[in-house]
């Protein structure tokens, strides 16, 4: 009798990083296809380059298929205890074997979280039905022109910390609290002189203090006035005085349902 194939998860290296980006090439533009899209896929999706940065900079994985690369695992550590799912994919030819939630299995039996986040592009029901089957539930979403629905599986209560609590040398902030107010966005000049952006500032209020809260381009789209929002993977500083606390390039802002 014919053993079934096995599913494994190993550390992704630099050899593998041109099939890694074959493989989520392959599989961001079949779900397009599939959803009549033009070819779409997250930043860096089809390239080697971008594939070994996450090699180098996050928890990024290969799925082996009877040993064979299929597909990968990226893993973010967004802070207090909550990894994100940056990425899941598997090429399209071996679809419908199960590999995606034998991998994610995998990998949340094998690292430490309290809670798993993920978020896939709100057009795409195959991701969402694969997220739920896999015990992830709706709690917001990304707001934007690509809006994102984002998803949790948690294992154990959270312990995030209150706005009076955060501090400086916390790293990976993941907070909540309700945009009470919002400044007119302005343009300002980058460190790169020809480049210009666009920031603003709210505040972000819980039940013990409140908090500025610094919004670059797109994340001023991302909220509004009386929206209750997490922060993931933020960071904070003080200028003159006042605390502020930033989304950051990698960070998330999540308006919660």
């Amino acid at each position: 009798m014919d053993e079934s194939p096995i599913i494994k998860l190993t550390p992704a290296i630099e050899d593998h990083a041109a099939l890694l980006a074959l493989n989520s090439q392959r599989a961001y533009e079949k779900a397009s296809e599939l959803y009549e899209k033009e070819f779409w896929g997250p930043r860096g999706y089809k390239s080697a380059k971008d594939h070994l940065y996450y090699i180098e900079k996050l928890d990024t994985f290969s799925i082996l298929y009877d040993e064979v690369i299929v597909g990968g695992l990226i893993i973010s550590d967004n802070g207090f205890d909550v990894k994100e799912i940056v990425r899941v994919f598997v090429d399209p030819d071996f679809w419908g074997n199960g590999i995606g939630s034998a991998a994610l299995k995998i990998a949340m039996d094998n690292i430490n979280a309290k809670a798993w986040t993920c978020g896939t592009i709100d057009w795409n029901q195959m991701n969402q039905n694969f997220l739920e089957k896999n015990g992830f539930k709706r709690i917001g979403q990304i707001k934007g022109d690509e809006s994102r629905i984002w998803y949790q599986n948690k294992v154990e209560e959270l312990e995030l910390p209150s706005i009076e609590e955060l501090s400086t040398d916390m790293n990976r902030i993941v907070v909540e609290g309700t945009i009470v107010e919002k400044a007119v966005p302005r343009q300002v000049r980058s460190k790169r002189r020809w480049q210009t952006l666009t920031v603003t500032e709210a505040t972000l209020k819980d039940n013990t203090d409140d908090i500025v809260l610094v919004l670059w381009n797109e994340q001023i789209k991302q909220c509004v006035v009386d929206d209750r929002v997490r922060i993931e993977g933020g960071y904070m500083k003080k200028y003159r005085g006042l605390r502020q606390l930033n989304v950051g390039k990698v960070g998330k802002l999540i308006t919660l349902d």
